[in-house]
């Protein structure tokens, strides 16, 4: 057929529109292709992405859960090449230290160190990881906190705990495997410097990925961890069934600088020292629950019974070997202390005979005892300060002690009296006369019994004295022993006087329910009612409680108490009713009056001889020094009684600072060993406590035996096994309970302000670390950070504390995380430590009344307290 131009026309539209359709099929080919490639690659980002996470999460569970150092993290691996060490470059396991430091801070990835299954990028390329040295797990990076520096930087922003890095691909001349960063590393993250990381730009010579762990997401998640450690530690504390009264311990407020636990206080921080009834309080308890133990063990009548009583055998031993270590420390510093008055004040006296030989003080002389005499004040200071910390009162000893050595050569000269052995009666007569001329106290019971021991020494003294100028004379030999025999009997009702007039009860615990009472009587007066009045009612009987607890034979403490009592019984019934608000009002005002009467009387019962005995000194001793250290005399004889108006009082502290060293020591070498001491007495309390517990629960003990025989019933070697570690256990309780009362013996006090804090509860453990050790909380200084407050002394069955407005919690636990803006935590107030409504003011100070709300929230540049409650 003849094709014209029309068909010719026709074949070419066809021709251009199939090209077209080609076109159009190459592009969206293309286009699909290219959209393909796009998906992929995101994809293909995304997982690795989550695999960078999946080390950063790892990362920083391994920083929180350190048992020893929380916040440090492992080396990379990368350096350490030791096939006897099982660690070779390469093998997932973190690098050994070089001494204090990791080989290298940037290195692979260690996975097997972090319980991590083999991660690699999109290239099947073990990942990398920078880190911080200053988080390195060596105590050399002591102390890992909140505040610890940390100098990687990536992109320029700083504060950079760890990189994990994703290599990818090798570009350009890289070359793999080796151990040469600059290989996988791209640009300024492969150049060798530690410190500096970038994340990009992408392109032909850069394709690192790498995600950030920042010190704000480090931080935050170690002090959540912090902070719940020291919630369950408290609530353990509280609620274990040793801890009778069921009490949190007093924080350390913002008021005091020292962490000294402060009667009152409900928020502060974790307290280094607790108010009290004073050690041997504690150790007679300690020593009375372990024995009721003992008891409970030895009747359990089958193994499950057996199981449960060692159990509790256990845990009142954990606490023991805690109190015996506490007891140790205490009255080593205490030795320590007194130890160096006794040396200072010997000095002085000596140098001031010396001086006064000629009868004239000259201008070098006065000098130098006038600066003798005012650096003997700070230790005197220190001294009477480590006396009222701890309780010690070596007086009943010492007169217990004397008053045995007079007995002896009583039976002596009764059996030979001669004038040499009535020589040795008067002269023992002598040292407990001197010993009460020395002694005094407020306590009208105890200074009536302890006049009566000065007048009937003296008499013992002139009598043996008379007896000794004429041998052979019956009636003065009768008179004299007859006078060493009331002596005997005046020091016997001295010291049993000074035991029965000792309060089990600090002050504090009077007068903490007492405020706590007032406050509730100014909840009601604001708005009288039937709910108020039964809220201030539980209040009363809180205090009655307490006060009904209380056990003295001291005049003013019995009279005070029994005032006491008198108004909360009348307070009581008024509140019960609920209808006489008046009333009300003031029957229980007048126990609060009651109630602070009967804790001033406790503060000032003056049952610690030597406490007030030493104090009369100092105060004599300071009086003349002052006058030394300003009098101007016309000549110098005339300056010779300004000087010896010293020697009395100074003589007198080297007395009581002498009776203190020696006493002191004993009770440390009692309860652990000797001050000093590099290794523990085995007769000690604590050894036996030790010994007791590694019996209890090593891996051959009578834990371990009990087991076994309750999996194997019907063995008779499992049986026999389970009976003998019984026997063993009971007999090292005897040797525990021989040794603490062994420890009772030497160890008198009365009540203590600042007794070492002991913790109940294995919870607990990093707060209490057995002496010369130091946990993770002290080593890494964690007692600066964090905070608590209690709803009250006494848990509850309902707290009173709310966290956003919710909650009704016992104790809430607070780390205050890194300083922000113009935060300065040298000045001690809420607001430079914690945030927003944390940060109310009424947790300044002594915090007695402090804010019961709290605020949490996601860490911010402007918040970052971590809460636990």
């Amino acid at each position: 057929m003849n094709q014209g131009p029309v068909g010719a026309r026709r074949q070419a539209g066809i021709a251009l529109i199939l090209l077209l359709v080609v076109l159009i099929l190459g592009a969206s080919y293309a286009f699909y292709r290219s959209a393909n490639i796009g998906t992929g690659r995101a994809q293909q980002d995304g997982r690795l992405a989550a695999t960078l996470a999946r080390a950063k999460e790892a990362l920083i569970a391994r920083a929180v859960t350190d048992a020893n150092r929380p916040g440090s993290l492992p080396c990379p691996d990368l350096v350490t090449n030791s096939v006897g060490l099982a660690n070779v470059p390469g093998d997932g396991k973190a690098d050994m230290f070089t001494l204090t430091q990791c080989p290298s801070y940037v290195g692979w990835l260690p996975w097997v160190t972090l319980d991590l299954p083999e991660l690699t990028d999109d290239s099947g390329t073990r990942l990398w990881y920078a880190m911080s040295p200053t988080l390195r797990d060596d105590d050399s990076a002591q102390p890992i906190n909140s505040d610890t520096g940390m100098p990687l930087q990536l992109d320029g922003a700083a504060d950079i705990a760890a990189l994990v890095v994703a290599p990818r691909a090798a570009l350009g001349s890289q070359v793999r495997p080796t151990n040469n960063m600059a290989d996988y590393l791209d640009g300024a993250n492969g150049n060798g410097d530690d410190r500096i990381y970038v994340s990009g730009p992408a392109g032909a010579a850069f394709n690192d990925m790498a995600v950030a762990i920042t010190r704000r997401e480090l931080m935050a998640a170690v002090e959540k961890r912090v902070a719940n450690e020291l919630r369950s530690c408290l609530e353990q504390h509280a609620m274990s069934a040793a801890n009778t009264a069921h009490t949190y311990p007093w924080p350390a407020p913002l008021s005091s600088s020292n962490l000294r636990g402060t009667a009152g206080s409900l928020f502060g921080q974790v307290p280094a020292t607790q108010p009290g009834a004073g050690p041997e309080n504690l150790l007679q308890k300690a020593t009375a629950d372990l024995s009721a133990a003992k008891t409970g063990l030895s009747g359990a009548s089958t193994a499950a019974a057996q199981l449960a009583a060692l159990q509790t055998v256990g845990d009142v031993a954990a606490y023991g070997a805690a109190l015996f270590d506490r007891i140790y420390s205490m009255a080593a510093g205490v030795a320590q202390v007194a130890s160096t008055t006794r040396t200072l004040v010997a000095t002085l006296g000596t140098d001031i005979t010396g001086a006064v030989a000629n009868n004239r003080i000259s201008r070098t002389e006065r000098t130098a005892l006038r600066a003798e005499a005012i650096d003997v004040l700070d230790d005197i200071t220190a001294l009477k300060n480590a006396l009222a910390d701890s309780g010690i009162d070596p007086y009943p000893g010492e007169v217990q002690a004397q008053i045995l050595v007079l007995q002896q050569r009583l039976t002596t000269a009764t059996a030979s009296p001669t004038a040499a052995t009535f020589s040795a009666l008067q002269a023992q007569a002598a040292l407990l006369s001197s010993l009460f001329a020395r002694s005094t106290t407020a306590n009208p019971d105890i200074a009536a019994t302890l006049n009566n021991a000065l007048t009937t020494a003296g008499n013992a003294q002139t009598t043996a004295a008379s007896a000794a100028a004429l041998p052979g004379d019956a009636t003065r030999e009768a008179v004299a022993l007859a006078g060493a025999q009331a002596l005997v009997t005046a020091g016997g009702n001295l010291r049993n006087t000074i035991i029965a007039s000792r309060v089990n009860l600090h002050a504090s615990d009077i007068s903490a329910p007492a405020g706590r009472v007032s406050s509730l009587l100014t909840q009601f007066a604001a708005a009288p009612g039937s709910a108020t009045a039964a809220v201030l009612a539980t209040g009363l009987g809180d205090l009655q409680l307490v006060v009904n607890s209380l056990a003295t034979s001291s005049s003013p403490v019995v009279s005070a108490r029994a005032t006491t009592l008198a108004a909360l019984t009348n307070a009581l019934a008024v509140a019960g009713a609920a209808t006489d608000y008046a009333g009300i009002q003031t029957t229980s005002a007048a126990v609060v009056t009651a109630a602070g009467n009967l804790a001033t009387a406790i503060a000032g019962n003056g049952d610690n001889v030597v406490r007030e005995s030493l104090t009369a000194a100092a105060n004599a001793f300071l009086g003349a020094q002052t006058v030394f250290n300003t009098v101007v005399t016309p000549t110098q004889a005339t300056m010779v009684p300004y000087v010896l108006a010293l020697r009395t009082p100074a003589a007198d502290i080297a007395y009581w600072a002498d009776l203190v060293a020696r006493d002191a020591t004993d009770i440390a070498t009692q309860a652990r060993k000797a001050p000093g001491a590099t290794s523990d007495s085995t007769g000690s309390a604590y050894y036996a406590a030790s010994e007791l517990l590694t019996g209890i629960g090593g891996s051959g003990g009578a834990q371990a035996a009990l087991q076994a025989y309750i999996d194997a019933p019907t063995s008779a070697a499992k049986q026999a096994g389970a009976t003998s570690a019984l026997v063993t256990t009971l007999g090292q309780v005897d040797a525990v309970l021989a040794a603490a009362t062994a420890l009772d013996a030497v160890l008198d006090s009365g009540s203590a302000e600042a007794m070492p804090t002991v913790w109940y509860g294995s919870a607990c453990a990093f707060l209490q670390p057995p002496s010369g050790s130091t946990s993770w909380w002290t080593a890494n200084g964690w007692a600066n950070l964090v905070f608590y407050q209690i709803s009250d002394r006494v848990r509850g069955a309902s707290g009173r504390l709310t966290v956003n407005g919710a909650g009704a919690h016992h104790v809430v636990a607070l780390a205050a995380g890194r300083a922000l803006g113009a935060q300065n935590r040298t000045v001690r107030t809420t607001a430079n430590f914690l945030e927003g409504g944390n940060a109310d003011t009424s947790r300044d100070g002594s915090a007695a009344n402090p804010a019961p709300t709290f605020t949490n929230a996601t860490p911010s540049d402007t918040f970052n307290d971590r809460l636990a409650y």
